[in-house]
């Protein structure tokens, strides 16, 4: 037989497999619908209900309410469910939770939905607080639009965000009653240093905001400065063509340990804003591996960090032309065989892909929806991040 025949056959033999093994579970499906509803009000539009499968060995879609309040999941396997009413992604007024009445997913009661079965849920969301205030640039006084304004739970595990709009103005919506850590930051949207309230960038020194809801807690303003921004375009080292998805990073050689990435658009542009004084060194398509960060480039072409050359940042600057290449993904090298000793192992060579895979979050980086995509952002922890503006207000006290 002739061999490329002979695996054309056996792909489609496995297709065939595995469209068989699915479909009695499609024909065996079962669907979640129901209305979401203000607790002693009306129906509420723009609510996203997802199912979280206990065992996540799956995936499910999400659906939104309508007008009339109404969703409904389908599609779904038999498992137990935690079932979420989100109402973060429009910034509604009302809180988010879990079936049933929960406020967080680990204290969500499952539901079991059986094969088959159309199952009911309907839930009455109460109504929270907000936050209010103006963003403006602290040299000249105008407002920023397209910032990004987060309230933060006093555990840190959670936030609501807003989007100032062209008077700076911003409201943060749905807050159950907590004390909040407000940040201002731009997400490589607008050149600002990242801040929270009340002007200054260590958690431990932030002013909480307290929020009893269903009132708004008002005046909660913010000056901020600029910062230095890079930008730059990544190509496909093999064809020239632009390279979309790519994440691109500028950090801080250690111990400072600063960080801040982004990831190129369907031209292969990036831009990495708001970024503190100092020396970055700029990875394209970077990787943390047992061996270090490695990366498919360094700007200029270096092979490794401690080749490449750093870009001196002083805010308000901005260095553009700082562009890159990649190839490929990075492997990991085979374990050695028994009896021939540990060694030293390096790295394989890259290999080309035409898929990015899904990443895990390093280590002090979360999954966030960002810009409409989850993105792996850095988590913000007292003591983690280069300060600035120190002695602008409270005489530059310790910590500033």
């Amino acid at each position: 037989m002739d061999m490329s025949l002979g695996k054309r056959f056996l792909g489609g033999l496995a297709a065939w497999f595995a469209l068989a093994a699915l479909a009695p579970a499609l024909a065996s499906a079962g669907s979640i619908s129901g209305t979401v509803t203000a607790e002693g009000g009306g129906p509420i539009q723009g609510v996203q209900v997802c199912p979280r499968p206990e065992s996540p060995i799956f995936e499910v879609s999400c659906d939104e309410t309508d007008a009339a309040g109404h969703y409904q999941l389908t599609s779904l396997p038999a498992a137990e469910y935690r079932v979420e009413f989100s109402t973060a992604s429009n910034n509604l007024r009302y809180v988010s939770e879990y079936y049933d009445d929960a406020p967080s997913f680990q204290e969500a009661d499952l539901f079991a939905l059986g094969e088959g079965e159309n199952a009911t849920l309907d839930a009455a969301l109460a109504e929270g607080g907000s936050i209010a205030g103006t963003v403006t640039d602290e040299t000249t006084g105008l407002p920023i639009a397209g910032l990004f304004i987060c309230a933060w739970d006093s555990g840190a595990d959670g936030s609501r965000c807003a989007k100032s709009d062209g008077n700076g103005e911003y409201v943060v919506n749905g807050l159950p009653g907590d004390e909040y850590v407000v940040e201002f930051e731009g997400i490589n949207e607008v050149n600002y240093l990242r801040e929270v309230y009340d002007d200054v960038e260590e958690w431990a020194f932030a002013t909480r905001v307290a929020v009893a809801a269903p009132a708004t807690t008002s005046g909660v303003d913010a000056e901020l400065a600029p910062g230095g921004e890079i930008l730059g375009h990544v190509s496909n080292a093999g064809t020239g063509a632009p390279a979309s998805g790519v994440m691109v990073c500028a950090m801080q050689p250690e111990p400072a340990e600063y960080q801040s990435c982004d990831w190129t658009d369907s031209s292969g542009n990036y831009a990495i804003r708001g970024l503190p004084a100092g020396s970055y060194l700029v990875a394209f398509e970077l990787e943390y591996t047992p061996w270090g960060k490695l990366a498919d480039e360094w700007w200029q072409g270096a092979s490794s960090a401690a080749e490449a050359e750093p870009i001196v940042i002083e805010p308000p600057a901005t260095r553009s032309g700082i562009d890159g290449k990649v190839r490929g993904l990075y492997v990991p090298p085979p374990e050695p065989e028994a009896g021939t000793g540990s060694g030293t192992i390096a790295p394989s060579p890259l290999l080309p892909s035409a898929k990015q895979p899904v990443r895990k979050c390093k280590k002090g980086f979360h999954r966030k929806l960002v810009k409409g995509k989850r993105r792996c952002v850095r988590k913000h922890k007292p003591g983690k991040h280069r300060r600035h503006k120190a002695g602008k207000r409270n005489g530059g006290r310790a910590g500033r």
